[in-house]
């Protein structure tokens, strides 16, 4: 073997010598960080599930008070309809009328 060689080795082993000190120097930190990142993940996917949760009870929510009012939706529609709306006024004229009659009768008008 050449003097050359024998530095190239001797280079060759130098460089892995110092790529393996630099990996163990850079672990702990690597170390950390994966287990921030873990942390991390763990509490996105809390997050995410709170948040589902939420959302389903508010969906349920509205589905409770879409069942709860819907006898007073019912009667709303009964009521805002038009020809109840007639009556109704057809009823009013009436008493209208029939008071006025009865106080013409008595001479109050």
């Amino acid at each position: 073997m050449s003097l050359l060689a024998g530095i190239g080795i001797g280079m060759l082993v130098l460089a892995a010598l110092l790529i393996l000190g630099a990996a163990v120097a850079v672990l702990p930190r690597a170390l950390r960080v994966r287990r921030a990142l873990l942390e991390t993940h763990g509490l996105v996917y809390t997050y995410r599930l709170v948040a589902d949760v939420t959302a389903m009870e508010r969906r349920l929510a509205a589905l409770e008070r879409k069942q709860l009012l819907r006898p007073w939706r019912q009667v709303r529609r009964w009521v805002m309809h038009p020809l109840t709306i007639a009556v109704v006024e057809s009823w009013a004229r009436r008493r209208r009328r029939a008071r006025g009659a009865r106080l013409e009768a008595v001479g109050l008008r």
